[in-house]
């Protein structure tokens, strides 16, 4: 069951769901809260060759948007992180869903990673935002540009399962994938 927006506003007012490091009430959209863009963007430099299975991590330029203007090409990929870090408790699961507008430039914001870890660690994160421009135009990003929306959903019974994460808990900005990760069942 998807939360409404009175209860979404029940649930941060009551500590249920945290949003740091500011949150305005005006960002509760019908069924959902309204995310906005972080500072930094990771660019993937050129002419790599990855191996999914493990091996050397690609490589990227970081870009601070509140120090240089970024224009993202069309058919570029770059990896950002949301302004809003989320947390929600064991029953509550967090989705994170683009917005019509900004699919309406060609832009997605998720590739496929669309349901996030609110509980780990017990400490707000950051959402990682795999960003691709489908359309033809050149879409300009800014600090806090509002970009993607996050659903919440109650699930049947609160997750007891011990979350793995190679990206650990509290991330505080944009993260590149970390290939060289191995979980037991990875060995």
């Amino acid at each position: 069951m998807f939360l409404s927006h009175k209860t979404i506003e029940k649930y941060i007012d009551e500590g249920k769901i945290i949003v740091k490091p500011e949150f305005e009430k005006k960002n509760i959209r019908p069924v959902g809260l309204r995310i906005h863009l972080a500072k930094d963007i990771l660019i993937p430099e050129p002419d790599q060759t990855v191996q999914i299975s493990g091996g050397q991590n690609p490589i990227y330029k970081e870009v601070d948007l509140t120090k240089e203007e970024f224009y993202l090409e069309p058919n570029q990929f770059i990896l950002a992180a949301t302004f809003e870090a989320v947390q929600t408790p064991a029953n509550i699961l967090a989705i994170l869903d683009g917005r019509s507008t900004i699919a309406r430039l060609g832009l997605t914001i998720h590739v496929t990673a669309s349901i996030t870890d609110g509980t780990l660690g017990g400490i707000p994160h950051r959402v990682v935002l795999e960003m691709k421009n489908l359309g033809n135009f050149r879409i300009r990003l800014n600090f806090r540009d509002p970009i993607a929306m996050m659903l919440f959903a109650q699930i049947t019974e609160p997750v007891t399962q011990e979350i793995q994460s190679q990206y650990g808990a509290g991330q505080e900005k944009v993260t590149p994938p970390n290939l060289s990760f191995r979980t037991g069942a990875d060995k």
